[in-house]
């Protein structure tokens, strides 16, 4: 018969970083759990090729049949004893007889107290067949001592009965691993052969007799126990493979239920099982604790320009960076060792990721702000290094914020959060620096929480207002136009100026909506003007940088002014040249659009920017707004007033409606007149109006100087 090996080619693990019974189930299931039927072993001694896996089905059907080999270890001391109980009855008290109480059962009791044992399954094989070729040993001499004696031993056919009994008792009972039962039976079977020639006292016709049926007992037996064992394995092919899957899904799900799916780190929920320990110690008087939150600065350009796969590839290598920096820090003496899901629990430092470009390192047994202030300056070091993407090298930069455990919170959810308020001001702060948290801070934040929260109710409760400042010609004060200025009158606050919450609605995601409540606001104001006999003068309307990139706004708006009976030319949609240069060629075409719509186009703040005089000539505009930056010096002469001076003459070689704002005082405007630039607006004619004032402003078309 030809021997067929059960090794079958090895697969991956099921995870990296699994425990280590996680990792020994996958690799066997790798190594054997995946093999067809078809190649397990056919020699006459079944084995796995794989010694892990072969341990492990040893293991498992011992375990199962281990209380049913005691219960037949019992079973036989019993059938033992009945024995001596019928022969005492049968033929008296002979010696040899009383030697079943005396010799087997002892020996079959003491396989019973040994499987009993902590230890007894590591060599329960081999020890139990060691038992009962004992016990077959001491059958045999009882026997022959019987025959002696004259009473029914191995002449009869309860000789036979007793040796065929330990023939199914091995290969049957015992008999998990068919080599075991082969050596104990074949052992037993020589001893009764021996016996039947050479001690009971038989003729050759007899003793041939009953060897050839103990022959074919033998026989059956083992092709019984053969079998049972083919079946039995070839069952636990399909258990362990079915086991090893569940397995590997379990160690999955709790892996992507602990660790960030793009840079392998630890995510939040982690994080915090691993520092609960730690912030306890500190909280309870013990070393303290810190949190440095690091955030990648304007990585969302970074995004954008590459897409999520290049993305997700630099955060993983950015993580890799940072674990290395974590890992060399011999000096803050760190350890790491594997814990139960492959993480370095008991190390100083745990390095985790909490969103899109944010990552916290975890700080435990912190003995100053010094210790936190020195890694902080190698994590920006390494986010500083160069980065390669598609080819090309860029750099980037990473604020951190830094909150210490107990003095400014005492559990990690609060920890990260003042981290995170303290990083995000780093970036404000221009970035590629650290901070540490304190009070200002988290009053700001909440205060900033707060203020998002009651924007959101001003939205919805009639809250904003439009006001309006007048846009004149400064030779005769005649009003030209106007521009509307969104105003947030809060009931406990009073007016607030939109400095304060325009950027907060920006970062929210609130600046569409408010967008577009100023839009239909305007709208219906000239429609309002219109309809009392006023003279509409071009309106001027500020747009977010968000929407140039919208293809849809120039249909968006020639919808809005048809809805409302209006000219498109008495609107004039103010931009920033900083909008405009984020992508020149979008823009470009939908600036385009407006225009040939009959919109009017006002580039704003111009010369604060990063604008060239390429960029300018292809901008469809029709009015160019002069800062205010440049106009508050004017009258004293010098660069402020050459710069104006350069930014009106090149306005009108252009062909551009050119408009000074911030224009305070009478020196300002004169100095503006005098070089060509009548149309402003400021304070020194008017400051924004609610609608009521105006009105009467439009009503009599000019403002006093």
């Amino acid at each position: 018969m030809r021997a067929i090996e059960t090794q079958t080619p090895g697969g991956p693990a099921a995870e990296r970083a699994l425990a280590a019974e996680g990792r020994a189930a996958a690799e066997a299931a790798a190594s054997a759990g995946d093999a067809p039927a078809s190649e397990l072993p056919l020699r006459l001694l079944l084995r796995f090729s794989d010694a892990g896996f072969e341990q492990r089905f040893i293991q498992h059907y011992i375990a199962f049949y281990l209380r049913y080999a005691q219960a037949s270890l019992l079973l036989g001391a019993l059938l033992v004893s009945g024995d001596w109980l019928i022969d005492h009855l049968a033929h008296g008290g002979a010696a040899a007889n009383f030697l079943r109480l005396s010799l087997a059962v002892p020996v079959l009791l003491l396989g019973l107290a040994y499987s009993c044992l902590p230890q007894s399954r590591r060599h329960w094989q081999p020890a139990m067949a060691s038992f009962i070729v004992a016990v077959a040993l001491c059958l045999f001499f009882i026997l022959v001592r019987i025959d002696a004696e004259g009473g029914a031993g191995l002449k009869t056919w309860v000789g036979v009965l007793n040796f065929t009994f330990l023939e199914f008792y091995c290969f049957v009972i015992l008999g998990v691993q068919f080599r075991h039962a082969l050596a104990s039976g074949l052992m037993i079977l020589a001893a009764f052969l021996y016996a039947l020639f050479a001690h009971a006292g038989l003729s050759a016709g007899e003793a041939g007799y009953w060897a050839y049926h103990v022959l074919t007992v033998f026989i059956l037996a083992a092709g019984i126990g053969w079998w049972r064992e083919f079946v039995l394995r070839k069952e636990f092919l399909a258990r362990a493979a079915l086991d090893d899957s569940l397995l590997a899904a379990e160690q999955r799900a709790l892996r992507l239920a602990h660790y960030d799916e793009v840079t392998g780190l630890p995510n939040r929920r982690l994080l915090g099982e691993l520092a609960a320990p730690a912030l306890a110690r500190a909280c309870a008087g013990g070393p303290a604790c810190a949190v440095l939150h690091l955030e990648i600065d304007r990585f969302g350009g970074v995004h954008e320009l590459f897409g999520h796969g290049q993305s997700d590839v630099m955060l993983a290598g950015m993580a890799q960076r940072l674990r290395a920096c974590l890992r060399g820090n011999q000096a803050l003496g760190l350890e790491w060792g594997l814990g139960p899901l492959g993480l370095a629990a008991e190390s100083d430092r745990v390095l985790a990721r909490l969103g899109d470009h944010a990552f916290a390192v975890f700080i435990a047994e912190l003995e100053g702000q010094e210790r936190a202030s020195g890694l902080a300056q190698r994590l920006l070091a390494a986010v500083a290094e160069p980065v390669q993407v598609d080819g090309q090298q860029m750099l980037l930069t990473a604020s951190i914020g830094i909150a210490m455990c107990p003095g400014d919170a005492q559990d990690l959810l609060n920890l990260t959060r003042c981290a995170e308020q303290t990083a995000r001001v780093a970036a404000e702060a221009g970035g590629a620096q650290h901070k540490f948290f304190d009070e200002a801070l988290n009053a700001r934040a909440k205060d900033r929480v707060l203020l998002e929260s009651e924007l959101r109710q001003a939205l919805l409760s009639d809250q904003l207002r439009l006001h309006y400042q007048p846009k004149v010609d400064a030779r005769s004060a005649r009003l030209v136009g106007a521009e509307a200025l969104l105003r947030w009158q809060h009931p406990q606050r009073g007016l607030i100026p939109p400095g304060l919450f325009i950027p907060l609605a920006e970062d929210s995601g609130l600046i569409a909506p408010l967008t577009d409540w100023v839009l239909h606001t305007a709208c219906q104001s000239l429609r309002r003007w219109a309809g009392q006999g006023l003279t509409v003068l071009p309106l001027s309307v500020n747009l977010p940088a968000s929407s140039l990139a919208d293809a849809g706004l120039p249909e968006q708006l020639s919808g809005l002014v048809q809805h409302y009976g209006l000219q498109p030319a008495w609107l004039m949609l103010e931009l920033t040249e900083t909008m405009v240069m984020r992508d020149m060629a979008t823009a470009v075409a939908v600036l385009d659009r407006l225009r040939q719509l009959g919109f009017g186009l006002s580039l704003d703040d111009f010369g604060t920017g990063y604008s060239s005089l390429s960029h300018l000539k292809r901008l469809p505009m029709s009015e160019l707004k002069i800062d205010r930056a440049f106009i508050t010096d004017v009258a004293r002469g010098g660069r402020d007033a050459a710069l104006a001076s350069a930014i009106i003459t090149l306005g009108r070689e252009l062909g551009l409606q050119v408009v000074a704002e911030g224009v305070e005082t009478q020196e300002q405007a004169e100095f503006l007149i005098g070089r060509g630039c009548s149309l402003q607006q400021g304070y020194w004619f008017a400051r924004p109006l609610p609608p009521e004032q105006f009105e009467a402003v439009l009503r009599a078309g000019t403002c006093r100087l």
